[in-house]
Order: structure tokens, then C-alpha cells, then sequence
């Protein structure tokens, strides 16, 4: 499923560097962005049986997401990923937001077809990742 040249995985990376030292913030933003814009098509139903086992495919090679991520609740969708993120060592952390969300958007992808999935990804991203600045975050 995973590809060096996986466009999804590389405008995720590009985010990243945009902002080297706040890597936990932007990934936590990244899924804040994109949460809303797919559960307005799936419906919160959706999202969290997706979210979760995106969290148990990712704990194949990042177990420790066992139990910090099992699943967004509430207004703070992402804040058990948050804590789980910072506890580990930023490299451990990009590492396993790269996955994670790789994961979450191929299984995506394969629900909704690729042409969807992107037409997504750009209208929660574009320009919100480009705008926002590290304090934002």
C-alpha cells in the first residue's frame, strides 16, 4: 500500500518540514483539519471505526499507540494521540504520524476510491497547512 512516491505521504512530510520543531503540533493539526472534512461524508460513524483500526494497523510497528491513541472521543478528537506523541522521542514520533496517517488514508483511499480521497486531502490542507504559522498550531 505504502510507496516512496505516495503523494499523501509526501504533502504529510512537506507539512513537516514546514515546521521541524513543532512535528507533534502539526500532525495533531493535519487530523484536526481532516476530521471534520471526512465526517461530513461518513458521519462521526465513520470516522472512528476507520481512525481505530488505522491505531491497530499502525500498532504492528508503533506499539506503544495501544495505548495512548485507541480512539478520537469528543471535542478534543486527537488529545490521547497528542500525549501519546510527545512522550515518545520526535523521531519515534514523525515516524509513527507518517504511518498512522499513511495508513488511515490507503485504507481511505480503497473505501472511497483515490480520486475522492485527494479531492479531500487538498480541500482540508491547501492552503490551511501553507497559512498556518507555529504559534498557530
Amino acid at each position: 500500500m505504502q510507496t516512496p512516491e505516495n503523494p499523501r505521504r509526501q504533502m504529510i512530510q512537506d507539512a513537516l518540514k514546514r515546521q521541524p520543531d513543532a512535528a507533534v503540533q502539526t500532525i495533531i493539526h493535519l487530523w484536526e483539519l481532516l476530521a471534520p472534512e471526512l465526517i461530513a461524508i461518513i458521519g462521526e460513524g465513520g470516522f472512528t471505526p476507520l481512525y481505530a483500526r488505522s491505531i491497530r494497523l499502525a500498532c504492528k510497528q508503533h506499539a506503544w499507540l495501544a495505548q495512548h491513541a485507541a480512539r478520537p472521543a469528543g471535542k478534543e478528537h486527537f488529545s490521547e494521540l497528542r500525549n501519546g506523541l510527545q512522550a515518545q522521542n520526535p523521531a519515534q514520533a514523525i515516524q509513527a504520524s507518517l504511518d498512522l496517517f499513511t495508513i488511515f488514508l490507503d485504507v481511505l483511499a480503497l473505501l472511497i476510491g483515490e480520486e475522492l480521497t485527494t479531492h479531500l486531502l487538498h480541500s482540508a490542507w491547501s492552503n490551511k497547512i501553507s497559512e498556518t504559522s507555529a504559534r498557530d498550531l
